[in-house]
């Protein structure tokens, strides 16, 4: 220790000089921890679902488009978020008047991903990194995590 006090003894004591620049240097530290805390706001996933395009379906079939999986978890059914029914079949049930689960059963209908992209929940969020992004990047990872 005494070969550091040596080394730094022209720099002279704690002085007004010093007080500043560390506090300078601590206030500046205050902006990095919002920055750091801000990703727990930024990159949460909204609730989400495939995205159903402005086609002529009845309101019946609007809402069952997209697959409700029953699980066994406290919260109870499920949305599938990374597919629907395919959308050229429940067209052309609608166009015939059929109504979902009383004149076709759902569980035969043909699956498809997410092509037209999701519909993101704003209750809590206007936008985050993940609704914003997954427009380019088709939520590949997203969909591969709840799958698996």
């Amino acid at each position: 220790m005494n070969d550091y006090d040596k080394i730094t003894a022209f720099l002279g004591q704690w002085g007004r000089f010093q007080q500043i620049v560390f506090f300078l240097l601590c206030a500046s530290s205050v902006p990095n921890g919002f920055a750091a805390f801000s990703v727990v706001f930024l990159t949460d996933i909204p609730n989400h679902h495939c995205l159903v395009p402005e086609v002529n379906l009845t309101q019946d079939w609007r809402n069952a488009i997209i697959p409700i999986e029953v699980m066994n978890l406290r919260d109870g059914p499920h949305i599938l978020i990374c597919s629907r029914y395919r959308l050229d079949v429940v067209r052309n049930l609608s166009a015939q008047g059929l109504f979902p689960d009383r004149d076709v059963n759902l569980t035969d209908l043909e699956h498809e991903s997410c092509v037209n992209g999701w519909s993101y929940s704003r209750d809590i969020y206007q936008s985050t990194i993940v609704s914003e992004v997954s427009v380019y990047f088709n939520l590949i990872f997203i969909c591969s995590y709840f799958i698996v």
